[in-house]
């Protein structure tokens, strides 16, 4: 075991500490807090997943609160934190999931023993996988009815296939789900949940020593296993740019997405990352501003910069009740600008200022920061603090973003769905808006 600091950074100092088994442990005292949040990342998620055990990931995370050897039940496994007045959760992201705890600093011994439980000690008891069936099914219809939410799976599947694991549903479908098995779950806990390919993250107010100490004690089994591999995705060639799907709702939905493959640690993440709230990152944002403030022809629209470990997306979506096309024109007008014009100094000293005051108010909290240097370890083998991220966001340059737009911003990158009452009437219009734009 080796416990070393890997920040020069004063305000967010944090250590990483290696146990023998191979588990990563990321420590970072914050002694103003009155929490202490302890973060699980395991290098799980649909991307690890076949065709057939689509949907794998998710229930498996499910499955963990279900019941362990020493925690029987669901409810005794809840009790166990919620009898100090802490909090618990996981999800399931596309590259890992997650399990984490937050409890008063007092309480730091219990959050440690409660994940090590769930994570090793799962009972997976088959009447559980049975009943754990109908939840999952009700929450993939719940997605179903939610068109802002489906939206995405059919634009993932459109744009990558089912063939691939980005192109499949991290809930699964009906079918996968109905084939769960207690031996399907536990092939996937063999394979992936163990000490190597997780990380732990705690943050707030604790003492190093007894974290320390408590990891000794619980996290630091001899199970070991390999960093699991997962096939490179590659972009299914499309004769049409444009894909409608008429549907009874109230709006249509849309998503531009441009396929960037932008990775994790690429040389353009961050003038990415800039361009996106350059056009829709605040209410002054070109995108929405036009749209929602001076058109009134939307709610919201949002831009997005999305990395994985092989390819990466730059997205843009929003719901539109009427004038549909009139909002894509101007979506392409403002990728088209950021190509032909660079962005003047006021607005890019302004879109930095934005973009590094999130990321502050964002890593404020224990739960926050345990999240994020987590999920950020997990993926990319690496860790940016706040103040980190703020240097490489300070030294984009106008130069820099007008550039990436010229080499990502164009039409064989771009993957256009509408879905609504009135998509398919559209198809020949859309086409024509995108005539222009190469």
């Amino acid at each position: 075991m080796h416990i070393v600091a890997v920040s020069n950074m004063k305000t967010h100092l944090f250590k990483k500490l290696v146990l023998s088994n191979g588990l990563t442990v990321i420590f970072q005292p914050l002694n103003h807090a009155k929490s202490v949040s302890v973060y699980v990342a395991v290098g799980a998620g649909p991307r690890f997943e076949t065709q057939k055990t689509a949907g794998l990931a998710h229930f498996l995370e499910h499955m963990l609160f279900e019941g362990t050897k020493n925690l029987p039940t669901s409810k005794d496994v809840a009790g166990y934190i919620e009898k100090i007045g802490g909090k618990s959760g996981a999800f399931t992201d596309k590259e890992y999931v997650m399990y984490y705890t937050k409890v008063k600093p007092n309480h730091l011994q219990i959050a440690i023993h409660y994940l090590f439980e769930i994570l090793f000690n799962s009972a997976l008891d088959p009447k559980a996988v049975e009943k754990e069936k109908g939840i999952v099914l009700e929450e993939l219809k719940r997605k179903i009815d939610n068109p802002e939410v489906e939206i995405w799976d059919l634009w993932m599947e459109w744009v990558w296939g089912k063939n691939q694991a980005l192109g499949r549903s991290t809930l699964g479908d009906a079918k996968t789900i109905k084939n769960v098995t207690r031996e399907n779950l536990l092939l996937y806990m063999r394979n992936l949940y163990h000490p190597t390919n997780m990380v732990i993250t705690i943050v707030g107010n604790f003492s190093l020593e007894n974290a320390k100490r408590l990891l000794h004690e619980s996290f630091e089994t001899e199970s070991k296993g390999k960093i699991p591999n997962f096939k490179t995705v590659h972009l299914i060639p499309q004769n049409d740019v444009i894909k409608t799907i008429n549907n009874d709702t109230q709006q249509n939905q849309l998503i531009l997405g441009l396929i960037t493959g932008v990775f994790y640690r690429h040389k353009d993440c961050f003038p990415l990352v800039v361009a996106a709230n350059i056009l829709g990152g605040g209410v002054t944002s070109r995108i929405f501003h036009k749209l929602v403030y001076e058109l009134g022809i939307a709610y919201t629209v949002a831009t997005y910069v999305w990395e994985f470990k092989d390819t990466g997306l730059f997205l843009i979506s929003g719901g539109f009740s009427k004038e549909t096309e009139k909002a894509i024109k101007i979506i392409l007008e403002e990728l088209t600008k950021l190509k032909s014009e660079r962005v003047s100094d006021k607005e890019l000293n302004q879109i930095k200022e934005i973009s590094k005051s999130n990321i502050y108010f964002y890593m404020e909290t224990s739960d926050t920061m345990a999240h994020k240097y987590s999920a950020q370890y997990i993926t990319e083998k690496r860790i940016l603090t706040p103040d980190e991220t703020a240097q490489y966001i300070e030294k984009v340059t106008a130069e820099e973003i007008q550039n990436v737009a010229k080499k990502y911003f164009t039409k064989q990158n771009l993957r256009l769905m509408i879905r609504g009452p009135s998509a398919k009437k559209f198809t020949k219009s859309f086409e024509k808006l995108l005539d222009d734009f190469s």
